[in-house]
């Protein structure tokens, strides 16, 4: 909580100083250019209330500087030195949104949309692995409407025909030479 408080302080300051143009909800906006840098290539808004700095590899949102979009935007690597520099724990809250509509727990390592767990979702912001563990209550995995994958089996089906590009995407490379092997045969 001091973490963020001193980082509010120095946002604040400055706003104040005329150094930042206060022109996002929270005070949180581009700044003089660094040397190299125009300001319109240091700063985007991926979304509304949202701004990202591509030279200090952070995202700001209406709470100050946010681990899971900076992570999002800019890796985990980012995420993680934005951590060391924060002081780690600032936000002890593990879920947070990154679009409208889909909830994400950190701790879980899954997102929620329309109250059931989401595939592609997770997949956006844990990776493969942690997607995988997201079944439907028949066991399959569905990454998009016109795709089902059997975790068993490692094989992925789109509009009812096995899919080796589907395959690969959902279980990876060794998955999909398999499936190509097999229907070769």
């Amino acid at each position: 909580m001091a973490a963020r408080r001193a980082l509010w302080a120095g946002g604040l300051a400055l706003l104040a100083c005329g150094c930042m143009d206060g022109g996002t909800a929270g005070g949180f906006a581009p700044g003089p250019a660094v040397a190299g840098w125009g300001s319109s290539d240091r700063w985007f808004s991926p979304s509304p209330g949202v701004r990202c700095d591509r030279f200090e590899r952070v995202c700001y949102d209406r709470g100050g500087p946010e681990l899971s979009l900076t992570r999002e935007y800019f890796g985990k690597s980012a995420a993680k030195d934005l951590e060391e520099r924060i002081g780690g724990n600032w936000r002890t809250d593990t879920r947070y949104n990154p679009k409208q509509g889909v909830r994400c727990d950190l701790e879980d390592q899954l997102c929620i949309k329309r109250g059931e767990p989401d595939y592609q979702n997770t997949r956006e912001q844990f990776g493969r692995k942690p997607a995988l563990a997201v079944t439907q209550p028949d066991g399959t995995i569905r990454p998009d409407r016109r795709t089902v994958c059997d975790p068993s089996r490692e094989v992925c089906e789109r509009g009812g025909a096995p899919s080796v590009d589907r395959t690969r995407f959902v279980f990876g490379d060794r998955a999909a030479r398999n499936l190509k092997s097999q229907l070769k045969d």
